[in-house]
């Protein structure tokens, strides 16, 4: 009796976590969902209306909107990708494979703001690389009247997310590799007279695509509605689809938010048809005539083509950098004209005086991103260990967890914050928590659970011999034993939640102000020296966790496995 009450009881409590996540995508998608047909109770709407998807679609320029969106989200994503699988080839098999996960570190730990500002400080006028060539070269001594970036066909926008996203999916790919037998099968690609670059394509790539393809479905739907990026790398006449949503949703027209609403689900629909795009494009790749022809195609050598990939990868690490150092210079200088190549002077009071003006931004920042992370360490804990009391199988019910990230931000965010509105509700610390947490929450599971499923039953049993309860071995012996995973997964949840920029725009409604929110208000309107300063904390303080995390993973596990 008293066993099937505790088993009632914690499938009560899984149902409990489970609606803590679904009641929010709920009512988020519901938000943006009724507004797009005219009904919104808030300020007195009743009647569903289908006016607004013609106001919508007779909007300026929005046809070019619809197609920017598309463009960008598609090619950013398939050259990502791309490029990470030319560098993997190239440094697979040698000694600096070893090294790629600290050096492609200090980018992954970047926001996608962070890129973003540093091409402004490369490619802008008066940007590092015209005063590299200037004036020897173009014979300017002045900033040039140039209309570079943003330009009109969002080129640096997929150069931003390619910057940021080529990294994430090289260590991704890194991860898969590590669970394959990928050296036996590059020798055997070898033996059958491949190329590298056709026996990585045609071999490996296919067994890395099944590990990855899910975080390539997210990664489209992010880049196809990216919001701080494009509001400082996309063209503005017209700019993306999310750009407009987030202008059209600022104005004071009573009729803006049913505009809106309407714009955000047929992103949302967008987002859909590109994935389902995706997945078409799969079937014609695994048809045997696309298999033949691409080995007809590949099996020449084709050393000199995947070098100069392979320079090009290079050349796009090298402007990541550049660009973080770029930052970093504008940071610290006091006079730094057009064409110096180097500033005149420089003086660390800059940042003294950024602390000291931006002290509680700062503060706001790292501990939210402290407590939602240590949220979602604690959840993953509980549902892990509830999902084994009741040995439940059914596993696939936490793709639910992923869910907000396949909905567009500004989509999702509107419909919460239409709710919010309705319900009157004036938290806005606390609803930020909540939101930050269904983003942080998905990236800590990925990390966290499986190591945690992973874990020796033998270790369990001998827990249990010792009269150790469940709450005892899960405190004694299971969270020792991943102790790597759960501060990385701590880590990497504080790292996402400092970067993210729509949902402490829209849920924290000007009464909470992080990094990045300030980051991109500098970047629109304010001084170059306090945007290189908050790029750089924003830069600072994600290379600090990483640091502290690896300090602590070698001073605190004590067992490996």
């Amino acid at each position: 009796m008293e066993v099937n009450l505790c088993r009632q009881f914690t499938k009560a409590l899984l149902i409990l976590l489970a609606l803590v996540i679904i009641i929010p995508i709920f009512f988020g998608f519901l938000g943006f969902f009724l507004p797009s047909f005219g009904y919104f109770p808030a300020i007195g709407r009743y009647d569903f209306d289908l006016s607004y998807f013609n106001s919508s679609f007779d909007l300026p320029g929005i046809s070019k909107s619809f197609k920017l969106s598309v463009f960008t989200g598609l090619f950013s994503t398939i050259l990502a990708l791309f490029f990470s699988q030319v560098i993997l080839l190239k440094l697979f098999q040698t000694n600096i494979y070893n090294y790629i996960r600290l050096i492609i570190a200090p980018l992954l730990a970047l926001p996608h703001i962070t890129m973003a500002v540093g091409l402004i400080f490369l490619f802008s006028p008066s940007g590092l690389i015209f005063r590299l060539i200037s004036p020897w070269l173009t014979g300017f001594d002045r900033p040039p009247n140039l209309f570079i970036i943003p330009d009109e066909y969002g080129i640096f926008l997929i150069l931003g997310l390619l910057l940021k996203e080529t990294p994430f999916f090289l260590l991704l790919s890194m991860s898969a590799l590590e669970q394959l037998p990928a050296r036996k099968v590059f020798n055997v690609g070898r033996t059958l007279q491949h190329s590298s670059f056709s026996n990585w394509f045609l071999l490996i790539f296919p067994l890395i695509y099944k590990k990855i393809r899910l975080v390539i479905f997210i990664v489209i739907a992010f880049a196809a509605s990216v919001i701080d990026m494009s509001l400082l790398l996309a063209p503005s006449t017209p700019s993306t689809l999310a750009i407009r949503i987030f202008q059209i949703f600022q104005t004071s027209e009573v009729n803006s938010i049913f505009i809106a609403s309407n714009l955000a689900l047929v992103q949302f629909c967008i987002i859909i048809a590109l994935i389902l795009l995706w997945i078409f494009l799969e079937k014609i790749i695994k048809q045997n005539f696309f298999y033949i022809f691409l080995i007809k195609i590949l099996t020449r050598k084709k050393s000199l083509f995947v070098d100069s990939l392979f320079i090009i990868a290079m050349v796009l690490f090298l402007l990541s950098m550049m660009g973080v150092a770029s930052s970093f210079l504008w940071s610290i200088s006091e006079n730094w004209h057009f064409p110096n190549f180097f500033p005149s002077s420089f003086s660390l009071n800059n940042i003294l005086i950024f602390l000291y003006q931006h002290q509680s931004t700062v503060l706001t920042s790292v501990c939210i991103s402290i407590l939602v992370s240590f949220l979602s360490i604690i959840l993953i804990l509980i549902w892990v260990e509830l999902t084994e009391t009741i040995n439940f199988k059914i596993l696939y019910f936490e793709w639910v967890l992923f869910v907000p990230l396949f909905i567009p931000q500004i989509s999702f965010l509107i419909g919460l914050q239409s709710f919010l509105v309705t319900l009157n509700f004036q938290s806005f610390l606390l609803a930020l928590i909540v939101v930050e947490l269904l983003y942080v929450l998905p990236y800590c599971f990925i990390i966290l659970a499986p190591a945690l499923r992973e874990i020796k039953k033998e270790f369990i049993k001998v827990g249990s011999s010792l009269g150790k309860n469940r709450f005892e071995r899960l405190v004694f012996i299971k969270i020792p034993l991943v102790s790597s995973s759960l501060l990385t997964s701590f880590g990497i949840g504080m790292i996402v939640s400092l970067s993210l920029y729509a949902p402490v725009y829209f849920i924290g409604a000007g009464r909470i102000n992080t990094l990045t929110v300030e980051a991109v208000n500098l970047a629109l309107s304010g001084s170059r020296q306090d945007l290189g300063l908050a790029t750089v904390f924003q830069v600072i303080i994600p290379i600090l966790i990483l640091l502290i995390i690896a300090y602590l993973n070698k001073k605190l596990t004590k067992w490996r496995f």
